[in-house]
């Protein structure tokens, strides 16, 4: 990374800078050499620019941008950066401008009265902006709406008040081998859901349990058949999974649980980034919850809070994402042993004594969980076109649905053919639909189906890489 200020001052001498009407520096455009890219981070103020009218400085991490000098600027484009601050006052010909994706807790556009198109969605902490001067303006982006009691846009809310009867949708994520069918198993008092490690159906990538109760309340567990192991989904494969995950939880999302067992791979470590940015930009971080499973001590308070300061310390990315979610839950589900016949009675009386022993644990676990969804799932989350998708997808879900049971119970090796290609291409207009509804709302989309497409990601924390 680069300071932002200290590269502009360099590359673009002052006197030069009257001359410019266009400046691309979005990230990709900022080199040393050839295939060098570099962050332009902290603040920046252009000064001088005086006939500048195009600026994309999109993808750094600017924290500050300064445009107030840049009287003539008709298109700004500064999404996914980290401002805190923005400066438009003296761009009184601003046409469009992209802010999305950022940390703005306030945007003043009083002087921009050409203003016709805004767009500030994922900004967490900015609830409204006051549009009154902007008579032109006629398209706003995702996340904010038109209030004409207050002349100004609102942030549109992504999330409702749960009723008592509403169904509680309890979605598990995370890696493979980490105990996340096994949650679900526990927590639903059944073993409807499939160790991790056996094939999955093309329609059990989501799978839903029996709506069971817990202090009053309806629950329904979704399991997923392992996020974060990326490196054989392609574009699609991650598009569909997330239109089918709209699809199994129709009324929203309530609680997110994101099972892990301590310690991280690189490759966990990666997923688990993907996970927080997604999760960061789409809003949903105070709905999902961590859960520590394997954790033998999980009965005692001290024990579990040593082992969350542990975490905290192992490295910088584990940190980041246990401060990003709402709270850490500790477990042990261990496995129900199995009695053979064969055994001989020394065993058969060890094993019992174990069964006794973990279902306690299960149990106990169980326990811990739900009363903390009780007292957590007060609220659904949707995504804003969540509704837009599960309309378009859910004939497609459910023609899939169909073409599946038939292609189990052909013999006809030419039918058979026939109804993968069929399910195939609806999953492909599954993904199509998604990206086309999703991208708008979420602009991480596209650089998350992008690094899910490369095979051999690049871990800069490895010895040995540059």
């Amino acid at each position: 990374m680069v300071n932002a200020q200290k590269w502009l001052d360099e590359e673009y001498p002052i006197q030069r800078r009257s001359e410019i009407t266009e400046l691309d520096i979005s990230k990709g455009k900022v080199k040393r050499w050839p295939n060098h890219e570099r962050t332009l981070k902290g603040d920046l103020k252009l000064e001088g620019f005086t006939n500048l009218q195009n600026l994309n400085c999109s993808g750094h991490e600017l924290t500050s941008l300064d445009l107030g000098e840049c009287r003539f600027l008709t298109e700004l484009d500064c999404q996914n950066n980290k401002l805190n601050i923005l400066n438009i006052n003296g761009c009184h010909y601003l046409d469009r401008v992209d802010c999305s994706s950022n940390n703005l807790r306030d945007l003043d556009p009083s002087n921009c009265t050409k203003l016709k198109e805004i767009n500030c969605g994922s900004n967490n902490y900015l609830e409204e902006v006051n549009i009154s001067s902007c008579s032109e303006l006629t398209k706003i982006g995702f996340g904010f709406t038109y209030n004409n009691e207050k002349n100004k846009l609102v942030q549109v809310s992504q999330v409702i008040l749960a009723q008592d009867d509403d169904i509680r949708n309890i979605l598990i994520v995370g890696m493979t081998g980490n105990g996340k069918s096994t949650l679900a198993n526990v927590l639903t008092d059944t073993n409807q859901f499939r160790a991790e490690g056996f094939s999955t159906s093309i329609t059990e990538i989501f799978k839903k349990s029996e709506i069971f109760e817990w202090q009053g309340k309806k629950y329904c567990v979704i399991d997923n058949i392992g996020f974060g192991d990326t490196s054989d989904l392609s574009k699609e494969d991650l598009l569909y999974r997330i239109g089918q995950g709209i699809y199994s939880a129709r009324q929203g999302i309530n609680q997110i649980l994101f099972v892990f067992k301590g310690r991280f791979s690189d490759k966990q470590i990666i997923a688990f980034n993907l996970f927080k940015d997604f999760v960061s930009e789409s809003g949903i971080t105070k709905f999902t919850t961590i859960i520590r499973t394997k954790f033998e001590n999980f009965k005692e308070p001290q024990e579990c809070i040593r082992d969350w300061q542990n975490m905290l310390t192992q490295n910088r990315e584990l940190n980041e994402i246990i401060n990003s979610c709402k709270s850490i839950i500790h477990v042990n589900n261990p496995p129900i042993p199995i009695i053979e016949e064969d055994d001989d009675e020394e065993m058969k009386e060890e094993l019992e004594q174990e069964i006794i022993a973990n279902e306690v644990d299960r149990k106990d676990s169980r326990k811990i969980v739900l009363d903390y969804l009780a007292g957590n799932c007060q609220e659904i989350y949707k995504l804003k076109n969540w509704d837009c998708v599960y309309k378009r997808v859910s004939s497609y879900m459910e023609q899939i649905g169909e073409e599946e049971k038939k292609l189990l119970e052909s013999n006809d090796d030419e039918e058979k053919n026939r109804l993968k290609s069929q399910i195939e291409d609806k999953k492909e207009k599954i993904a199509k639909e998604v990206n086309a509804e999703l991208t708008a709302e979420i602009s991480f989309l596209p650089k998350l189906i992008a690094r899910v497409e490369v095979k051999d990601i690049n871990m800069p924390w490895k010895k040995g890489n540059k």
